[in-house]
């Protein structure tokens, strides 16, 4: 009688390769550093948007920072975090405040003067247009009436020129009309908040 066969034994497998060791948390110096970065770049960002704008990028630059901070700010941390000069930072600072975009602080922690943002970006906006846009269209109406009321008074019986004032007229009158139409959506956008552009492109469409 033959003997059992010996079973051939097998070889165990391979074990899984260990996970890769997590990533060593940053120092606290490298989340400082790559906040402060990150800081900078929002503000030369909406510094370079308020340049476009014609405003000044420093006004941008420090409204931002005041924007990003958990408390207000005095102007020798403002000038520290945009690296604007103390003399740009003052006058920015006196700007803001006049547009109404930054505010004192009510409850200083110290005796420094420190300032903070004003956090609604609607009413910023609002603001901006009622106080520089709405003007701006205001001046361009009363300049346009006031080149009708000369074209009014500049009559003449030669027929050439009759013609020509007509042809004056009618153009400077669509220049006006489309005006009073943009300072009306730009009272209404000022106002509410609320853009609503179908009468200026109504206007334009008619005036084609």
């Amino acid at each position: 009688m033959q003997p059992p066969a010996l079973e051939t034994a097998k070889a165990a497998p391979p074990s899984p390769p260990s996970p890769p060791s997590p990533p060593a948390p940053p120092s606290m110096a490298e989340v400082e550093a790559a906040t402060q970065r990150a800081i900078a770049i929002v503000s030369d960002t909406i510094g370079e948007l308020m340049g476009f704008w014609n405003f000044k990028p420093s006004m941008g630059k420090v409204w931002t920072v005041l924007y990003l901070s958990r408390s207000p700010l005095c102007a020798e941390e403002i000038v520290a975090a945009t690296d604007l000069s103390a003399g740009s930072v003052s006058m920015t600072i006196q700007e803001l405040l006049q547009w109404g975009v930054i505010r004192r602080a009510e409850e200083p922690i110290d005796r420094k003067r420190r300032f903070e943002a004003e956090t609604d970006i609607l009413a910023l906006v609002t603001r901006v247009f009622r106080e520089r846009e709405l003007r701006l269209i205001e001046d361009v109406v009363r300049r346009l009436e006031h080149a009708l009321a000369l074209l009014a008074e500049a009559r003449s019986h030669d027929p050439e020129l009759v013609l020509r004032q007509r042809f004056l007229v009618t153009r400077v009158q669509q220049l006006h009309g489309l005006a009073r139409t943009g300072a009306a959506v730009v009272s209404r956008f000022a106002q509410g908040g609320t853009l609503d552009l179908r009468g200026l492109r109504d206007a334009l469409r008619a005036r084609r």
